[in-house]
């Protein structure tokens, strides 16, 4: 899941397919994700911002 963040990163955040593949995933898996994970990665890799407006969308 964060890595799908930082390659939407890297592909300069304007692929509408990736995005919705993450928003996908999020949906799918809701309630059984590790969001402190999720978070602690996402941090590590620069992508927290990212992950926290999927979250709210």
């Amino acid at each position: 899941m964060v890595a799908k963040l930082e390659w939407y990163r890297l592909g300069g955040e304007d692929s509408e397919r990736q995005w919705g593949d993450i928003l996908g995933v999020l949906r799918l898996n809701a309630g059984k994700l590790d969001l402190e994970l999720l978070h602690s990665s996402a941090a590590e890799l620069g992508v927290l911002d990212l992950l926290e407006k999927a979250l709210v969308e």
